[in-house]
């Protein structure tokens, strides 16, 4: 029988007695949108012999250990992802795939539909006013990707291993083993130790009546950085790894050199620096230090005035339009719950149409939104309403437009790529004032200016979702998950904010015209 070297009791007190035994005190923690007061054991989590300090202790739910999931699987090499539009969880191990939604007992493993037993969902979970922590079922992860699992009753204590960190009972270290080791590891591989950057200053310079200078500085190294931009509003947009913030404002104005704020926010995988712009025409980042970066940021010299876009900027350049909020537009991600859609694959690894249809569709909503639109969904999760639901929903909300969003596929054909949308002949009325082809153009001319993708043109097809709608409607194929160059590229955030982007600016286009009959 394969035992921990050193008792957990032992490895507490090498560690300073710096974590708590399990116990039964009452906690308040907020989850599922309330306070709740919790009575049950809180364990220490021992992942490879190393005690694990978070924020959040493992608990019990319905008799079932939830764990944090990224101190747990990165300690053992696993890569964790959570993408907080659509609340998933995904684990990479070795060669298995696992993913997850918040409150949701449904996983799926290398693709694999699986029910987590006993519904013990992963749920987003804090401390009263601690820092929120994704917590999964430890059983039911760790024995699928093969990791060990033992619960020290006596010590209170849940012992993770991958296998490689055990030993037999005639090779136990000596404790000056341990000490030495942890010493040297202490010294030697605080490199390795992933520690979060926060920003604990952004601040900014007027360089003269074009140009903008924003310093970002966090309190330790940057770990990785992407930069962007989007328009309609227009801005420069710098995402950096895994950061938080650390600032007492969120919002700061600037009202000069064609800059007019700078926005921040983060979320599990980064914080965001938004620099909003008018007329922009170009921008760099300048890597300053280690832990500093700045945006500078250049516009064009005479600002004009906002109008609706004409027939030429449909085509190429920025589109500026005044927005209406009392025009709803309905998104729809295609496809979702047990219909994955498309499947393409990167590396061995399978792409599912849903997931890129859901992301690109949260995108869209974000910009239409951030530019003043009001915007309703489908499905903001993995569900699967019925194409009867789908155009339904829009009727009964009174939607002004209708788009639905799709990634394309062919069968042994793997050149076959670009973008084409559809509309349907069946609902092509001018009784809004433009009709499913004009919206099904805009969108099109939109997206092939920011993707620069092969121009398949704009196509007819008596779609469910399409056809069943009263307002003009239009069904976006955005690429081909089967050619590689294209899945890859749809897998990429700066991709899809392109797409996006040429979805939001037809949509917004289109609506100009429209008017909403009584």
């Amino acid at each position: 029988m394969r035992k921990f070297g050193v008792s957990f009791i032992t490895v507490i007190m090498l560690l300073f007695c710096s974590m708590t035994f399990a116990s039964a005190e009452t906690v308040l923690l907020e989850y599922d949108g309330g306070i709740h007061e919790y009575s049950g054991e809180m364990y220490a989590l021992v992942v490879n012999n190393k005690v694990i300090d978070t924020p959040l202790e493992p608990i019990i739910f319905n008799d079932r250990a939830l764990v944090p999931v990224r101190e747990i699987f990165e300690e053992v090499g696993a890569k964790v992802n959570y993408i907080g539009e659509t609340q998933t969880v995904e684990i990479f191990y070795n060669s298995d795939y696992i993913r997850m939604t918040i409150n949701d007992n449904v996983a799926y493993i290398n693709g694999e539909k699986t029910n987590i037993p006993d519904n013990v969902v992963p749920k987003l979970i804090s401390k009263l006013g601690g820092e929120t922590k994704t917590m999964v079922p430890v059983r039911f992860i760790s024995e699928t990707i093969g990791l060990d699992v033992e619960f020290d009753s006596e010590d209170g204590a849940i012992l993770i291993s991958d296998g490689y960190t055990m030993y037999d009972e005639d090779q136990t270290p000596t404790i000056d083993e341990v000490v030495n080791t942890q010493e040297s590891e202490a010294q030697d591989d605080t490199a390795d130790i992933s520690v979060t950057p926060y920003i604990c200053d952004v601040s900014y310079e007027i360089t003269d009546d074009t140009n903008v200078r924003v310093i970002v500085t966090t309190d330790s190294d940057i770990l990785g950085y992407s930069d962007f931009t989007l328009s309609s509003p227009e801005r420069v947009i710098l995402d950096l790894a895994n950061a938080k913030l650390n600032v007492s404002e969120e919002t700061i104005s600037v009202n000069s050199s064609g800059v007019t704020s700078i926005r921040l926010g983060d979320n599990d995988e980064r914080a965001r620096v938004v620099v909003d712009v008018t007329n922009l025409q170009s921008y760099y980042i300048e890597e300053i230090a280690s832990n500093m970066l700045a945006v500078n940021v250049t516009t064009k010299e005479t600002a004009s005035p906002t109008a609706a876009p004409s027939d030429e900027t449909e085509q190429s350049g920025n589109v500026s339009v005044t927005p209406d909020s009392s025009k709803l537009i309905v998104l729809d991600a295609g496809h979702g719950g047990t219909d994955p859609g498309a499947i393409g694959y990167i590396d061995g690894e399978q792409i599912l149409e849903k997931d890129l249809t859901l992301e690109i569709t949260y995108k869209v909503k974000e910009i239409l939104e951030e530019a003043g639109y009001t915007v309703s969904m489908t499905r903001t999760g993995d569900t699967l309403p019925s194409l009867t639901e789908r155009p339904a929903q829009a009727n009964e909300e009174n939607a002004a437009v209708f788009v639905s969003i799709h990634i394309n596929s062919v069968e042994n054909a793997p050149e076959a790529n670009g973008t084409e949308v559809y509309y349907a002949t069946e609902n092509n009325g001018d009784e809004y004032g433009t009709t499913s082809e004009k919206l099904a153009t805009n969108i099109l001319n939109r997206m092939l200016y920011y993707m620069g993708s092969t121009n398949r043109g704009v196509k007819t097809a008596e779609h469910a979702v399409t056809r069943r709608c009263e307002m003009p409607a239009a069904l976006v194929e955005v690429g081909f998950i089967t050619n590689a160059e294209e899945v890859y590229n749809m897998t990429t955030e700066e991709y899809q904010y392109k797409a996006a982007q040429g979805i939001a600016e037809g949509i917004m286009i289109t609506l100009k015209d429209i008017t909403v009959p009584d």
